[in-house]
């Protein structure tokens, strides 16, 4: 018999109670510990009637399938049809994807985003850090919906905007936007303060150009926050530069104390309509492909009301706001965000929420469940390593116990996370 495959081996379909996810067992037994789907049945628009199904039977498939790695509201489907593991986690039903897509669109209207949140609240109060550095930045996400407005990139889609806690990666607030919507900054930023729970303060808020505004420096100030936020360099601006005598420029050197091409200065300075003046730390370096008998600068300026720092310490401070690249990333690629699953704006808007959830879920039970050396690793990574794990489910007298095909060392782990799951349920 000539073989017709390339490596020796047969394909057959198997009847057995089999889950190539177990390690959705553990999220799903997280979720369950930190109480989400008592916060979301509360919070959310409940059904019209009697017999309407719950908010969680939509949000636990959607947040499952985020977590999972799915990326389409389609892709539910691989949950529903996951008999093994929907028994394991205690799921009988999931929504159709239409019905799904219905009601997102319900909620959206309802302005059923509300309760979410919470999540964070759970997480910050186990936290031992008392102070946080506030981190604020919209993105794009692009979308060829008929709906979709154009954003500043000439291309359509959403700008929502997100704030995240520098320390844990943390979301402590968001709002959902049309890609032309660049309003609302004070708002957000009013969100993100309102969400801290009692005895959690934000003491440093970090911020781009765009939030170089008048109402954004005062709101900040009568918080009395530390600021820094990059500078337009408008005429009063590039005045303020001119004016800087040579020798109030120094080199600028790294944390480590490494020199850096770039060169650092100070001055005072206030906007027309600001309620007070702030310091304004410029950067300037040398245009690479100037002209041999002139010195072209580049400027980048930052103005912040952090007196107590030298303009060094405040370059430094402002460059963690690098970290929300990394907190959007993984929103986006980690948990699936870069796509939106409706030409409806509130669907979308809902859809997103459950996202920001997920995410804020998985940094939890990395937190609180997962080694220590695990604590920088990606939710691809820890899909990898942790949820697609493949695992027998069977019955014992009146037990079910799921047997997994994993290593004595993963075994373990599964056991240490399923037990301090536990204490956080009774704590």
């Amino acid at each position: 018999m000539v073989r017709q495959t390339i490596l020796p081996f047969k394909l057959e379909r198997t009847e057995e109670r089999i889950t190539a996810r177990s390690g959705l067992t553990l999220y799903a037994e997280f979720m369950r510990a930190m109480g989400v789907e008592a916060l979301v049945d509360q919070h959310l628009p409940q059904p019209g009637s009697g017999r309407g199904l719950r908010p969680s039977t939509y949000v636990t498939p959607l947040s499952l399938t985020l977590y999972g790695g799915g990326e389409t509201i389609e892709e539910v489907r691989e949950i529903r049809d996951d008999h093994t593991l929907r028994e394991a986690i205690d799921l009988p039903s999931i929504p159709s994807s239409s019905a799904l897509g219905d009601w997102l669109k319900r909620m959206g209207q309802r302005g059923g985003i509300r309760g979410m949140d919470r999540v964070a609240h759970k997480v910050l109060r186990r936290d031992h850090r008392r102070s946080y550095t506030l981190l604020v930045d919209p993105t794009i996400i692009e979308a060829e919906k008929r709906e979709a407005q154009m954003t500043y990139l000439g291309v359509q889609g959403y700008r929502p905007v997100v704030v995240t806690l520098k320390e844990l990666g943390l979301v402590i607030a968001s709002t959902f936007k049309e890609g032309n919507d660049n309003g609302g900054k004070v708002d957000i930023l009013t969100q993100a303060f309102t969400n801290m729970p009692a005895g959690k303060a934000i003491d440093t808020v970090l911020l781009d150009a765009e939030y170089y505004t008048d109402d954004v420096m005062d709101h900040l100030t009568a918080q009395g926050v530390r600021w820094a936020i990059a500078a337009d360099k408008d005429v009063a601006v590039r005045e303020a530069i001119q004016a800087m005598p040579e020798e109030a420029w120094n080199p600028l050197s790294t944390r480590d104390g490494l020199t850096t091409d770039r060169e650092v200065a100070e001055t005072v300075h206030s906007t027309n309509h600001g309620n007070a003046a702030f310091r304004l730390i410029v950067l300037r370096w040398r245009e690479s492909q100037g002209d041999l008998f002139t010195e072209t600068y580049h400027y980048h300026c930052i103005a912040t009301n952090m007196l107590d720092e030298t303009p060094e310490a405040v370059v430094w401070r402002y460059n963690e706001r690098a970290h929300i690249e990394n907190h959007i990333k993984e929103l986006k690629g980690g948990v699936g965000l870069e796509r939106m699953p409706s030409g409806d704006f509130a669907a979308n808007a809902v859809h997103f929420a459950i996202g920001i959830m997920t995410y804020n879920l998985f940094l939890a039970q990395r937190l609180l469940t997962m080694p220590e050396l695990w604590q920088s690793k990606t939710i691809k990574s820890i899909r990898w390593l942790l949820v697609e794990v493949g695992g027998k489910l069977v019955h014992h007298g009146r037990q079910l116990i799921l047997r997994l095909a994993a290593s004595i060392e993963k075994y373990r782990l599964y056991l240490e996370m399923r037990q301090r799951t536990y204490a956080l349920s009774s704590a």
